[in-house]
């Protein structure tokens, strides 16, 4: 098996292509099924889609990620043991996230169990496509990525026209969809053909399960947190402003993603440098940015809050757009850290991880006491706050490194 570096410029823009384009098209759906469905029927769809965010990361954990990071730093007869241990893992997920969707519906939805279940389901199909399309880059087949997401650039824009034309319900446009994806995940799986020996190798396993599982706490967290956030605004009597908070998390899936995705096709070469080299300048420089980050961002998002409240409420949804836009840079920023941190070493990884977890709380205690006065305007700057805590933490850790142990990796010997 040849495994793959970063992809030459013609499958980079191929790729970053095809998830663009696929991130337009739920775009431009989005703004087809308000105008098919009216504020008030799209506004139980967002609630819905929005409140499942967090299942897409479930039931993934992380596998992309790590077996961007894992494949390229071992031999290649032992890198194709790791498809079926994580093909495996990939089962074991989906039976608790399909576990979790289910105590979900029946504890908080009644009257809208249909959607709520069908959103989750979407959630679900979402994480299950990243990891098999990861896997399939990881193995060095880009184009199945590509083919897939146009697939479902094409399934989707049809979905879409079905409900302007015909006037079909949620329920309805989501079995669609949901039944397209997991065809597509079938078919990606089919091509993969997975081997199970790797599961005998107990070092193997333990070794790609912890690192999963810490590589996924970021992106589980970061869909708690919008999740979270949506039920604050139900729960907070602010259900209608779910529309433009959902419709601001679309619009910047297109940007945010893009930058995600970037960084997962880059990663193959990124893992392989920080793996050969001494850390201690790396975490220097990521140091003073992360002071600098911080220094300015406790400033700057407060005052993109005053200035939304007093400026923008008026506007609804593209209130809530603009001021997600004005985060994104803080956003962008502890993404690159957190990117960098979970690449290198071992103890990185962990309190990258640490710090996610712990900025969750942070989104937890901030959502119950701004969204109720702020609204989705609020619900959009604490998921900022939430990123600036999450850079304090790997600041502390930063400056508490015992920096000649910096460079021990994950894979080498303590």
């Amino acid at each position: 098996m040849r495994l793959p570096g970063t992809p030459k410029t013609r499958a980079l823009v191929m790729l970053l292509g095809g998830r663009a384009a696929f991130r337009g098209t739920v775009l431009l759906s989005n703004l087809a099924l308000l105008a098919a469905w009216g504020a008030n029927g799209y506004a139980d769809y967002a609630q819905a889609m929005g409140s499942m965010m967090f299942l897409a990361p479930l039931a993934s954990i992380g596998i992309e990620k790590c077996a961007l990071k894992l494949i390229p730093r071992l031999r290649p007869t032992v890198a194709s043991l790791l498809v079926g241990v994580f093909v495996t893992l990939c089962a074991l997920l989906l039976t608790v996230a399909l576990t979790v969707l289910a105590t979900t519906v029946a504890l908080g939805h009644s009257g809208h169990w249909a959607t709520a279940g069908l959103a989750g389901l979407y959630a679900i199909c979402v994480g299950l496509t990243q990891v098999m399309v990861g896997l399939s880059r990881a193995l060095g087949k880009p184009k199945r990525d590509v083919a897939a997401h146009l697939t479902l650039c094409v399934a989707l824009a049809c979905w879409t026209v079905v409900v302007v034309v015909l006037k079909v319900s949620p329920v309805t446009f989501l079995t669609l969809t949901v039944a397209t994806m997991a065809t597509v995940n079938v078919v990606l799986l089919v091509m993969l053909r997975p081997r199970f020996d790797g599961l005998r190798r107990r070092t193997l396993v333990r070794a790609a399960m912890r690192t999963s599982l810490l590589m996924a706490i970021p992106d589980l967290v970061g869909g708690l947190s919008m999740s979270l956030l949506f039920v604050a605004l139900s729960v907070t009597g602010a259900r209608a402003e779910s529309t433009g908070l959902y419709m601001a998390s679309v619009a910047s899936a297109l940007l945010l993603n893009a930058f995600s995705y970037l960084l997962r096709v880059l990663q193959p070469d990124v893992s392989r440098s920080l793996n050969q080299r001494d850390l201690t300048a790396t975490y220097d420089r990521l140091s003073r940015w992360l002071r600098l980050l911080v220094l300015a961002g406790v400033v700057y998002v407060p005052a993109v809050l005053a200035l939304a409240l007093a400026v923008l409420r008026p506007y609804g949804g593209a209130g809530v757009v603009i001021v997600y836009a004005a985060c994104v840079p803080v956003i962008f920023a502890v993404g690159s850290a957190n990117y960098v941190m979970e690449n290198a070493s071992a103890g990185a990884l962990a309190a990258t991880s640490a710090g996610a977890a712990v900025s969750l709380a942070a989104v937890g205690a901030l959502a119950f006491s701004i969204v109720p006065w702020a609204g989705a305007l609020g619900a959009v700057t604490v998921l900022a706050f939430g990123e600036l805590v999450h850079a304090l933490v790997i600041l502390r850790w930063l400056r508490t490194l015992d920096k000649p142990a910096s460079h021990i990796l994950i894979g080498e010997r303590k």
